[in-house]
């Protein structure tokens, strides 16, 4: 299984040697892999408008731009993608998580560290490719794990650490981001921001920057999402 790694960093050293530590690492789990330096976000996007890749190295300072904007429009265009932090702000490390970053390494980087989160993320996206589509999602409440019909969720919120899987009369919350959860779930389902993924069949309609669902609850449409929801949504019209 091949795998696209891009790595963003407004210093071409940085480049060079994140690439360095990534190929060592790739030769000794024997994974096959391409590697595509950027030094910037709107390079990244401009690739993206053609290619694709499956994980994202960002830099949060890049110089004239912020990595962590970088990342808010990925997920919003590209929530497939998977973004890790390499960074000299410690201090950044909540922001990341806030876009659903799987990784945060602080520079000078371990290669030790690099290695475990590349680890556990290309097992991730090993395990996306070969999911099958499915009328269920199973989740992990209290240690166990739960079965539950994809067509009875309303929506999910992310709150802090935990993602609340909103069901008519109950919820669940377990400890998964709400971009893994995406993933895991059909066409059926929309996100409207970074904190909602709303199932397209309870929506009821749209006003101004708001989901309005069936049950009369209203959602905020994220700003850089607004453009997909309205057109899937008037698309199922």
């Amino acid at each position: 299984m091949k795998f696209i790694i891009g790595i963003c960093d407004d210093e071409k050293l940085q480049v060079k040697v994140n690439g360095l530590y990534i190929k060592e690492i790739a030769e000794r789990n024997h994974w096959e892999l391409s590697l595509i330096p950027f030094n910037s976000g709107k390079g990244v996007m401009e690739y993206l408008q053609t290619k694709k890749l499956d994980v994202l190295f960002l830099d949060i300072d890049l110089g004239n731009e912020s990595g962590i904007g970088v990342a808010e429009k990925l997920a919003a265009k590209y929530p497939e993608l998977v973004v890790i932090f390499i960074t000299g702000h410690r201090e950044f490390a909540n922001d990341a998580f806030d876009v659903d970053a799987m990784g945060y390494i602080v520079k000078p980087v371990d290669e030790k560290k690099m290695e475990r989160v590349l680890k556990k993320t290309l097992a991730h996206i090993e395990a996306i490719r070969s999911k099958q589509p499915s009328d269920t999602v199973v989740i992990t409440v209290d240690n166990l794990k739960k079965k539950i019909l994809q067509n009875e969720i309303l929506y999910i919120e992310r709150q802090q650490t935990k993602s609340i899987i909103f069901l008519k009369g109950k919820e669940y919350g377990v400890y998964e981001t709400i971009t893994a959860l995406a993933e895991r779930l059909t066409t059926d389902f929309i996100r409207i921001s970074q904190s909602y993924i709303v199932n397209k069949a309870i929506i009821a309609g749209i006003e101004g920057n708001s989901v309005i669902l069936k049950n009369g609850l209203e959602l905020p449409i994220g700003r850089t999402y607004r453009k997909t929801v309205l057109e899937a949504y008037y698309q199922n019209k």
